[in-house]
């Protein structure tokens, strides 16, 4: 016969197999906790990109509508009234105005020369990868020709640094902000100049869109369309880390700041 483990021995072999058993336990918890954690993290940023991805495709498609209705505006408040001025011209030649035909042909001429000009300028425009094409400072550099064009606005562009190519997608959302605040400043502002300041300095671009129109108090602003527009260009810059601000006062103006994130980061 087998003699019988002091009781003693038998406490501490029970004791040392709860152990094991409780130390199992917890490591097989302990890895399906990492696991589920892992899980729900991969799925998050799943989540995220699809959501990042979706907001970079919603800003390319308000590019290419808003791109659509300034040309809409355009040949109907520019480029028809040439053409119809250039019509006007031809249909009068025989008649007598006290211009010769010479200077109405010439004058003609003149008119079509500039429509198809205009024309040439809207068709960039209406490539709806313009920025991948024009690169950013040629693309703010249209619309700001196109707003110059209607007559009611003085526009300039100034160019600071040796210019450089941003990441695809940061040049893109940019424009949109670019684009968005030269309409609030066309509708809203009342102003007869729009200036921009394009710096490419080492590290980033920094951008500064300023008019002199009647400005706005910005508090004033958080529940009016205009106020959500403004928010709106917040998160399109927070989307790609960028830095947005808009500096305004009633009576002195507007001024919207925007800087590139680092041009090297990922």
């Amino acid at each position: 016969m087998h003699e019988e483990l002091p009781q003693d021995v038998k406490t501490i072999i029970w004791g040392a197999a709860a152990i094991f058993i409780l130390l199992a336990f917890f490591i097989v918890s302990i890895v399906l906790l990492f696991n589920t954690r892992k899980n729900r993290l991969i799925r998050e940023r799943i989540l995220l990109q699809s959501q990042h991805t979706q907001a970079l495709l919603q800003t390319q498609l308000e590019i290419q509508e808003q791109t659509l209705k300034t040309i809409s505006q355009e040949i109907h408040d520019n480029v028809g009234q040439v053409l119809s001025l250039a019509k006007l011209n031809l249909k009068t030649l025989d008649m007598d105005t006290g211009v010769s035909r010479e200077e109405k042909i010439d004058k003609s001429v003149e008119l079509v020369s500039k429509a198809i000009n205009d024309l040439r300028d809207l068709s960039r425009s209406l490539n709806g990868d313009k920025i991948a094409d024009l690169g950013l400072r040629d693309a703010i550099d249209n619309e700001l020709k196109i707003i110059q064009n209607t007559g009611l606005f003085h526009t300039a562009l100034t160019v600071e640094g040796s210019p450089y190519i941003l990441q695809s997608q940061h040049e893109m959302v940019i424009f949109r902000i670019v684009q968005e605040s030269l309409n609030n400043a066309v509708k809203h502002s009342k102003a007869h100049n729009i200036n921009i300041l394009l710096n490419y300095l080492p590290s980033h671009c920094s951008i500064r869109i300023t008019d002199d129109g009647q400005g706005f108090n910005a508090t004033l602003l958080e529940s009016t369309q205009t106020g959500i527009g403004l928010k709106n260009m917040q998160s399109r810059a927070s989307l790609i880390n960028a830095y947005f601000s808009i500096q305004s006062e009633p009576g002195k103006g507007t001024t919207v700041l925007i800087d590139s994130p680092d041009k090297n980061a990922e």
